[in-house]
């Protein structure tokens, strides 16, 4: 396997003036049909529920990338291979930081109380509905899934 490395925040924020950057979203879904979402801690968006994710890096397989992700932002590592690709949703410019594509994938558990709590990344909660204050281009892209 390749070697993979985060950019700085400055190299990150260059990449984005350069070419979009994609981002995996993961909805975790409970038995009941709640999603998961974190309470953001940083700017932008500080406060605002999103979904875990974040970037695919250079050299990096996208089920590498999951797994660090889920790792990373949720405690604990998803089975790629029970994750379902739901789309792949575009956002030119609902983030001051530039444009991004969306790809989504869902895994479902049963066991809800162990991703539970909270992180460097925010606090960790099970919505059935959406709560008010979600990040809008994924407010909209949850939506169009079905997520209300």
């Amino acid at each position: 396997m390749t070697k993979v490395k985060k950019l700085s925040y400055e190299d990150f924020l260059e990449s984005l003036r350069l070419a979009p950057r994609l981002s995996l979203e993961l909805i975790v879904e409970d038995k009941t049909k709640g999603i998961l979402l974190i309470q953001r801690t940083r700017v932008p968006f500080q406060h605002h529920w999103h979904l875990p994710g974040g970037f695919l890096l250079k050299n990096e397989r996208i089920s590498d990338c999951l797994k660090r992700l889920s790792k990373n932002e949720l405690g604990k590592t998803v089975r790629v291979e029970e994750g379902r690709f739901l789309g792949l949703f575009e956002n030119i410019n609902g983030d001051p930081r530039g444009h991004f594509l969306h790809y989504v994938v869902r895994f479902k558990i049963s066991d809800s109380e162990s991703w539970l709590g909270s992180n460097k990344e925010g606090k960790r909660e099970f919505f059935k509905k959406l709560p008010k204050v979600v990040i809008l281009y994924q407010k909209d892209f949850l939506n169009r899934l079905g997520y209300k």
